[in-house]
């Protein structure tokens, strides 16, 4: 008996040890990278202030292709949520949120870690002007863990690990948008960019849907993703028919001054889904759509007549037509522009849906 209770002693004594030191490591950590990026701090700020472009560049979200990825609210404003779901065991499932913005300046972000442990953790970034085009952007990341487990700290440099992958991300950010043409608001580029840009966000979000997913409606009352695939097809023909009607007319030059709704406001209130319109009911849609390929492709074939119309186009006779529209007086410009905002409108309305709890899984 003497042997075992000094087995037992000495096991509680090497048990103790970790715990005590424990007690005097520290519980929280901070880690900050940033680097120089050759683009103008607005146009990185416009970036990465959606959550979803961090798809593109994080390599967090990266390390599983195949984690089911999930959304609620409206990307680039506060409250927006990005989820992830990943059964490998480093990558785990959580939640990220936007907290608030400071327009210009900076985004903060809340992580919620589900699994492999849970914790919430804040984020943020920053961006600053270094010049008229190059922008500094720094990263961070502010970790805490609880006693017992801050005892990790002693075999694992979480803040070196940390760094790594920032910085991995911030090299990416950097390629991606220096390798991005800067195009100028109001030219001819932007509005085909545009169109090409809301045209690929729908694509992403709906890709992959299942017919149970695209038929899901939150509420009675409420479209389906089936529904909003209808509307934007359907709208797409009648409003270039309507901007085609208008330009056909003589230029109206004089009038360009009474032109009071800049290009980026009528996209800004546009994508407003605070906002709600009730459309006409031949616009309405029936949720005929099964596969979200059919409607891309039915998109495709509306929007090209729009596309090389376009491009044969000047924007000098698009500036000189003037129009009267419901919201005031519109250039033939913007009733090109309308449209594309119109599509990006209706993708936030997508993913309104499927950021609903009830959503269905596949």
């Amino acid at each position: 008996m003497k042997v075992l209770k000094k087995i037992l002693i000495v096991l509680a004594i090497l048990i103790a040890i970790p715990l005590i030191i424990a007690l005097f490591l520290k519980k929280d950590y901070a880690v900050e990278r940033e680097i120089a990026i050759n683009k103008p701090k607005q146009e990185v700020f416009d970036y990465v202030k959606y959550l979803k472009n961090q798809d593109n560049y994080s390599k967090w979200a990266m390390m599983d292709p195949d984690m089911k990825k999930t959304y609620r609210g409206t990307d680039g404003t506060v409250g927006f949520v990005s989820a992830w779901d990943s059964e490998q065991k480093d990558v785990g499932a959580g939640e990220q949120e936007i907290k608030k913005i400071t327009e210009g300046e900076r985004i903060d972000f809340e992580l919620r870690f589900i699994r492999p442990f849970e914790s919430t953790e804040a984020a943020y970034m920053v961006t600053e002007s270094a010049s008229e085009d190059q922008t500094t952007v720094k990263w961070g990341f502010n970790g805490h863990m609880n006693y017992p487990m801050n005892l990790m700290m002693l075999f694992m440099d979480f803040e070196e690990m940390i760094s790594n992958d920032l910085d991995t991300g911030l090299m990416r950010l950097k390629g991606i948008l220096e390798s991005r043409q800067t195009v100028a608001d109001g030219s001819m580029e932007f509005l085909l960019g545009y169109f090409n840009r809301t045209t690929g966000d729908l694509e992403k979000s709906v890709a992959g849907l299942s017919e149970a997913q695209l038929k899901f409606k939150p509420a009675p009352d409420k479209w389906s993703v089936s529904q909003c695939l209808e509307h934007i097809v359907a709208t797409e023909k009648m409003l270039f028919d309507m901007a085609k009607k208008e330009l056909a007319k003589p230029a109206q030059p004089e009038l360009k001054g009474e032109v009071k709704t800049s290009d980026a406001e009528l996209i800004a209130a546009m994508t407003d889904r605070s906002e709600k319109h009730k459309t006409s009911k031949e616009l309405e849609g029936a949720g005929l759509y099964t596969d979200p390929q059919t409607a891309l492709n039915d998109l495709a074939a509306a929007r090209k007549p729009v596309l090389d119309y376009i491009q044969n186009a000047s924007l000098e006779d698009l500036r000189n037509h003037v129009s009267d529209y419901p919201t005031g007086k519109a250039d033939g410009y913007q009733s090109l522009l309308f449209i594309a905002a119109h599509c990006a409108r209706h993708t936030l309305q997508i993913d309104e849906v499927k950021g609903d709890a009830n959503f269905p899984k596949n």
